[in-house]
């Protein structure tokens, strides 16, 4: 499974606003408001993948949402690569 965690995955970031400034997405809800909101994001993403063999993290966005997410997959798949 791969996951993208830049800006441009709607599922991830549902419910966090984003919008774009100077030609690239921000994300404009407070990082401390974000880390909730994608956390709970990426664990519905998470359970519904049928195969937890491996999950590669992917896309350009702060190191805060690496670490989120990855403790999210960390204990579901058997290998996460980034």
């Amino acid at each position: 499974m791969k996951m993208n965690i830049g800006l441009d995955n709607q599922e991830l970031y549902a419910g966090c606003e984003i919008k774009e400034v100077g030609g690239r997405l921000s994300l404009i809800t407070p990082p401390a408001e974000a880390a909730n909101i994608v956390g709970r994001n990426a664990a519905k993403i998470i359970e519904a993948a049928e195969d937890r063999s491996q999950i590669t993290l992917t896309g350009a966005m702060a190191v805060w949402v690496y670490l989120v997410v990855f403790h999210i997959v960390v204990h579901k798949f058997a290998q996460v690569w980034y």
